[in-house]
């Protein structure tokens, strides 16, 4: 449909208040990002934009300067009333200056509105929104029937804003061992995100940044679209939160405070009421998830980091195979060590607190006997031991250890080995006495061989 932004030739003004101005305010207990976003997508605005029980099925919304507006505001008695009009100032996240107005069944502009909207930050993550709309235009007797019910039409629409983006909050905090700085380190560069978060792709702690990652969780696919909002370095971060293809909009914002050697984060996850009416969307998904992230795996990374051991290898080799080469004693000889080595695997009770014995056999004729208790196992995903051993008759060593298994692609599984150790001292002396990293590095190269020939 062409909207026209000047009256038909034979239009004559009336006599109607030209310069009325109506002035509304709101706050609304959400970061002035979101009821932003709210305000300027499509998506969102047609969610609430009109009186109480209308519906908006167009919504020509694209808040650029110049971009025309073409919504269709229909009544519960299935009345369309279209709007017309244009973008004038778009400054994120703060100012909206639009020119509206209804539409007749030529789509010529009965009367025009020059609507400036601001949003200002109020304290407690609260925003204050302020609607100033002053009538400019009149073209049409059938005006002043409208204009009359602007006022009680737009508050209604504001109040049906405040039911899309106030929604509880959902507040995790927890306090770590850890300096600030290793903390905020976890949260911003990619390759420590993928240890405890997830594999995120084009993350850089810069505002505007659009990054993403995907999730497969109960045989579906989460393809989680964001950007960042806001950074204040080792202090906050801040950043949308969407999946593609569904509607919805929320803001996950980090906050970090040092306390000695310790760090204090608050995670805040707003407008989870903004997904769909679905079980996978409940807030009782998003409260384990981001327990388990807080709660378990972020400060398991942090505090251990410097008690650890990691590598990592990528397989050509599908998961369910590589998980079998693991944890068949029969395949298990034949890869396991660093290279040179052999091993003899004396008992392999391969269950939650099962017995594995095994003795590595070096080159030089010096034998490694080992012994582990499984912990966990999660198949195909991930198995965990204890493990205490060394060299015979010679000093040993003892830690968790961790194995994971990650489907990353079509016959392509991502092994990631960590060992922790009780102490930093004990972690140093097995690098330096027993070349670990390395050994553990080959071991895989070793396994990668093996699956090869599987």
């Amino acid at each position: 449909m062409t909207i026209k932004t000047k009256p038909a030739k034979s239009a004559k003004p009336v006599k109607v208040p030209v310069g009325t101005e109506f002035i509304i305010t709101r706050e609304y207990a959400a970061p002035r990002e979101m009821v932003w976003r709210a305000c300027t997508e499509a998506k969102q605005l047609a969610q609430w934009w009109g009186p109480g029980g209308f519906s908006a099925p167009v919504c020509q919304w694209d808040a650029k300067p110049g971009n025309k507006i073409h919504v269709v505001m229909r009544a519960p008695n299935g009345t369309d009333y279209p709007m017309g009009g244009k973008f004038l100032e778009v400054v994120p996240p703060k100012k909206l200056v639009t020119t509206t107005g209804a539409l007749d069944d030529q789509g010529n502009l009965m009367f025009e509105f020059h609507h400036v909207l601001t949003l200002e930050e109020s304290p407690g993550g609260k925003t204050r929104l302020t609607m100033r709309s002053r009538l400019i235009n009149v073209f049409t007797p059938d005006a002043a029937r409208y204009v009359g019910g602007f006022e009680a039409g737009m508050t209604q629409s504001l109040e049906r804003l405040a039911g899309l983006v106030e929604t509880q909050p959902l507040v995790v905090e927890r306090t770590f061992d850890a300096p600030v700085e290793m903390v905020w380190a976890a949260l911003t560069t990619p390759e420590q995100m993928g240890r405890w978060y997830f594999d995120v792709e084009n993350f850089k702690p810069q505002a505007g940044c659009e990054f993403r990652f995907v999730v497969e969780h109960g045989g579906n696919t989460y393809d989680h679209r964001c950007q960042v909002t806001e950074v204040i370095p080792q202090t906050k971060i801040a950043y949308t939160w969407r999946y593609h293809g569904h509607p919805g909009d929320s803001l996950v914002t980090f906050e970090l405070s040092s306390s000695g050697k310790k760090t204090k984060l608050k995670l805040t996850h707003t407008g989870l009421g903004n997904f769909p009416d679905k079980p996978q969307f409940a807030r009782k998904n998003f409260e384990r998830g981001w327990n388990m992230l807080i709660g378990d795996s972020l400060p398991d990374y942090v505090e251990n980091l410097d008690r650890e051991i990691y590598v990592s290898r990528e397989f050509t080799a599908p998961r369910e195979l590589v998980w079998k080469a693991m944890t068949n004693p029969k395949h298990v000889v034949n890869w396991w060590g660093p290279r040179g080595f052999t091993t003899t695997i004396e008992q392999m009770d391969f269950r939650v607190g099962g017995v594995w014995k095994q003795v590595m056999h070096g080159p030089d004729g010096v034998n490694f006997p080992g012994k582990s208790i499984f912990k966990e196992i999660v198949k195909p995903e991930k198995i965990v031991y204890s493990h205490a051993g060394g060299k015979q008759d010679g000093p040993g060593a003892s830690f968790i250890s961790t194995w994971t298994f990650e489907a990353t692609g079509r016959n392509k599984t991502k092994v990631n080995i960590r060992h922790v150790f009780g102490s930093v001292e004990r972690r140093d002396f097995v690098v330096k006495q027993y070349n670990a990293v390395e050994g553990a590095k080959q071991t895989l190269e070793r396994f990668g061989e093996y699956l090869a020939k599987m």
